[in-house]
This record gives structure tokens, sequence and C-alpha cells, in this order.
């Protein structure tokens, strides 16, 4: 079993490496007239008026899913199509649970819609103390009942450890595949049909395709190429698994986040007050392991995984461009040194050994195979499904147009 963090329960402080510095851009990089995005971000595109097309594509989908009234409206709407598919089972949907304050807020929805949720929270090794409590503490006031798949530890740091040997960009990539598995898989068994989706485009943005590409494809190839060991009880999606659950179990996915606004200090004051939900100590500590996931994409692909969140506050107005553009002069909080060599140690790289894998010639998902090219022949399927809640509705952007 994973060794218990001593280290990220307490406050990191910044170094002075992490002072902001008046932001000046490198020769040659273009940068959004309205957000932050850049031209070192791949597939960015800009129109002649100096804007980008993630904020077009986040114009459209502000269009495309209301908030306010007309948003809760429509939740209210499919709220009524779940709980009446429910009828007679132990559940109407199922929420996937981190611990964060994304996740915790979506339940706190769902239960608000008057839904009957099972939790899902998928455990990698990698929970902070404080997400676990967060996640204990939640279902408790909220009584709602919580199902943990624990990944194998061997097998979930070796899948980790062969996407760092593979030398691609997203090194969480197996345990996203873990999370749909456990996602559909006990929906499928307790015949639960909605999947509760809780990314947000307008606090996250879109990921890059070249960024974070998932596939079972691509997911085998890495794991063909690079792992050391046998797996006996990871589980890879593939095709058939995912056509299975949507047309024979008829499982949709719904991202109920698309319909109402979750940023505010209102909401983490809530959150806390009425549901024991403790901050979690900065941006992305609940997961240990991304420390070391952004000072890997940081080094070895120029990738600040910020920039995509921070984009996107500033064209919601929660975070003004010139805030964004100094806070990306800093080195992230969550690569503090401490942090980095924790998340090493437990995987069971040495310091000189990761140096190493840095230096490795950077790849990304079209230098294996994939399943790519048949997802693009098909692109106006993805179209229809992403928009009839089989698939999240940002399936379509993501893998066709960022």
């Amino acid at each position: 079993m994973p060794q218990t963090s001593a280290v990220v329960d307490r406050p990191i402080s910044k170094s002075k490496e992490a002072t902001a510095r008046p932001y000046s851009p490198p020769v040659g990089v273009q940068v959004c007239r309205r957000c932050v995005m850049d031209s070192t971000v791949s597939a960015v595109k800009f129109d002649e008026n100096g804007i980008c097309n993630h904020c077009h594509i986040h114009d459209r989908l502000n269009r495309a899913f209301p908030t306010g009234d007309e948003g809760w409206r429509h939740l209210e709407k499919v709220a009524d199509k779940i709980r009446e598919q429910g009828k007679g089972k132990n559940y109407d949907c199922i929420v996937g649970l981190s611990g964060g304050r994304d996740t915790t807020y979506c339940l706190y929805i769902t239960k608000k819609l008057g839904l009957r949720p099972l939790a899902l929270h998928f455990d990698n090794g990698w929970d902070s103390p404080v997400s676990k409590r967060n996640i204990k503490n939640v279902c408790t006031a909220l009584d709602v009942d919580l199902e943990c798949v624990i990944a194998d530890w061997e097998e979930s740091r070796e899948l980790t450890n062969s996407t760092i040997r593979g030398s691609v960009p997203y090194i969480d990539l197996t345990d996203d595949i873990g999370i749909i598995n456990s996602l559909y898989r006990t929906a499928a068994s307790e015949g639960i049909r909605w999947i509760i989706h809780s990314h947000s485009f307008r606090t996250e943005g879109i990921n890059p395709l070249r960024w974070n590409y998932v596939d079972p494809l691509y997911t085998r190839s890495l794991i063909k190429q690079h792992c050391r060991m046998k797996l006996k009880k990871f589980q890879n999606a593939n095709m058939l698994n995912v056509l299975y659950w949507m047309l024979v179990k008829r499982i949709h996915v719904f991202t109920i986040t698309n319909y109402y606004r979750d940023s505010g200090k209102d909401i983490d004051a809530f959150l806390k007050d009425e549901l024991g939900w403790e901050d979690t100590g900065g941006w992305h500590f609940d997961n240990e392991i991304f420390g070391l996931q952004s000072y890997y994409a940081r080094h070895k692909f120029g990738i600040d995984w910020r920039l995509l969140e921070f984009a996107a506050l500033v064209r919601e107005g929660e975070m003004t461009r010139e805030e964004a553009l100094a806070e990306l002069q800093t080195i992230p909080q969550v690569e503090d040194r401490r942090l980095v060599d924790y998340a090493l140690k437990k995987q069971g790289i040495l310091r000189e050994e990761f140096d190493q894998l840095l230096k490795m010639p950077p790849k990304y998902f079209d230098d294996y195979p994939t399943f790519y090219p048949v997802l693009r022949a098909f692109k106006s399927v993805i179209w229809a499904l992403s928009r009839l809640n089989y698939l999240p509705p940002h399936t379509y952007e993501k893998y066709f147009e960022v």
C-alpha cells in the first residue's frame, strides 16, 4: 500500500522563485488580446482582432448552456427525466467525488435537485489527507452513499511510470481511464442510467488535444511499450465497452456544471459552513501527484496547466488579464520541491533517473497507435452523441477543435 503523506497536509509557503514579475511574452509568441492563451499552445488560432479560438468556443458554449434562472429550469427538466428513469432503483445517478471543491459542489447541486446520487471515489493512492476528510464529511452531511474503488497500488504506480517513460505530457492518463471505467462499470452494475459530470468550461477551459489525449488503443500502446510488469487488475476501456455502455445499458453523461456558476468565495464559505468541507490548500492540492505532473509537463513540454484555467477565469470576469499574466510568471505553488521529491520517492523514481527522463525527446499521442483516425471519420456522430448527453458535451470541441 502507498505510504501516508507527511507533507501536503501542511501549508506550503511560496519561495522567492515564485515572486511575480511583470509579464513580457517571449519573442515570437502571440498572446490572445482577450484572455491569456498564447501561440505556444497546440492548435491555438487567432482571428483578425487577435482573439483566440478558445475564446470563441467559450462564447459559443456560453450561448448553448445558459446559467441563472434559465439554466436552473433546464436542470430541473433533466432531473425530472433522471428521476423517472431511476424509479425502483437504489440510486438514479452517480457522481464522481474527489474531495475537491468542484465535485463537492456538484454533489450538493445534485441533491438540491432532489436526485438520489451514489457518490463514487476512485482511489489511486494519491488522495491528500484533506480530500479524504472532505469525502467523508460531505457524504455524511448530504446523506449520500459512497462507493470507493481502490486501484492496485503497484499497478497504478507502474502505469504512471509507463507514461513518464513514454515521454508524453499527461502522466495521469491511466488514472483517468480508471475513473471512467469505475463510473461506467458501477453505473451498469447498479442499473444507473446517468453519470453526473462536473467539468466546467467556464472555470477550467478545454484541454488541447495534444496535452491530454485519451483513448483505449493509445493507453494499450503505452502499456505495451513501456510497462515493466504484467498487469492483472487494470481494466482498460475499449471501444466495445463504450458502445455497450451507451447503446445497450443506455448510460448518459450529463455535465451539470454547464448550467450553474460555481466560482466565488461565497460558495467556498457555504461548503465549509454547511458541509464541513475544508480548503485543500491550493490549486490541485487534493491530488498529491499533481505537483510532479505540473513540474514534469512544464519542464519537459513547456506546458503550464494553469494557463487553461486562468484563461477561462479571465473570460468569465473572475480574474483580470493582468492578474493572470502576472501569476503565470510565478512557479506553481504545487511544484514545491518537497512535494515533487515526495512524489518521486513514492513512485520509486530516483531524481537522477527522472532528470534523464526529462531530457528524452518529447512525444505526443500521434507518436503512438491510437483510434484517432477512426474518431475523425465519425466526428459528426461524436458531435451528436455529445449533444444528446451520451458523451460529455465538450468531447467534440476537445477532439476536433483544440
